[in-house]
């Protein structure tokens, strides 16, 4: 019997056509990538210095072009947002999969991350534009960035976080809780240290 399928020995002329065009839309995309790459670091490592990380900007004093306040910013607005978004995420999560009860509450909001998890990051950045900066006045504010952000990657911690705490087999939890273990204890001391690994890739 011929063999005409895709990893057969004689492929059809569409089957060859295809894989030609797969591998050089594949390389046109990684030269595409090396070429800007390599046009940022040949136009931008030239001036780089640690004045220019270490002074701020002045529109006024040419002697004043560095980034440090954008960097500062950056660093403010990625601590707070870890301070907020983690311990409400792990608690999000932690009821999810140990208290609720499994109805259909709980689907809703499981449903709910998810779709929120796919949500493109510049309508979190416009909604919080108008609801953190315009409606509750916080203006252009880290404060009104960082809460911009929690919403954006909440989701997916308390995602990560439920299925890692999930992936925790149910007889280590049962057996602590027949040696007479309360049901925090079993959480903090079994069910916490077990999915740790994956609790921090979230």
């Amino acid at each position: 019997m011929k063999n005409n399928s895709l990893y057969g020995r004689h492929s059809r002329p569409l089957d060859t056509v295809l894989q030609t065009l797969i591998g050089f839309s594949a390389a046109v995309t990684v030269a595409v990538l090396v070429g800007i790459l390599l046009y940022i670091l040949i136009n931008g490592v030239p001036y780089l210095s640690m004045r220019f990380l270490t002074t701020a900007y002045s529109e006024t004093d040419d002697n004043l072009k560095g980034i440090l306040p954008m960097i500062l910013n950056t660093l403010y607005v990625v601590v707070i947002t870890l301070l907020i978004s983690a311990p409400v995420g792990l608690c999000s999560a932690i009821y999810l999969t140990q208290y609720a009860k499994q109805g259909r509450l709980v689907k809703v909001i499981r449903f709910a991350t998810e779709v929120l998890s796919g949500i493109p990051s510049i309508l979190f950045g416009l909604f919080g534009y108008t609801v953190f900066c315009i409606l509750f006045r916080l203006q252009t504010s880290i404060l009104a960035g960082c809460l911009t952000m929690t919403l954006c990657i909440l989701p997916l911690i308390i995602r990560t976080t439920e299925e890692s705490l999930l992936s925790v087999p149910s007889s280590y939890q049962e057996g602590a809780m027949a040696l007479g273990a309360g049901k925090l204890r079993v959480i903090m001391g079994i069910v916490l240290p077990c999915a740790m690994p994956g609790v921090l890739t979230a």
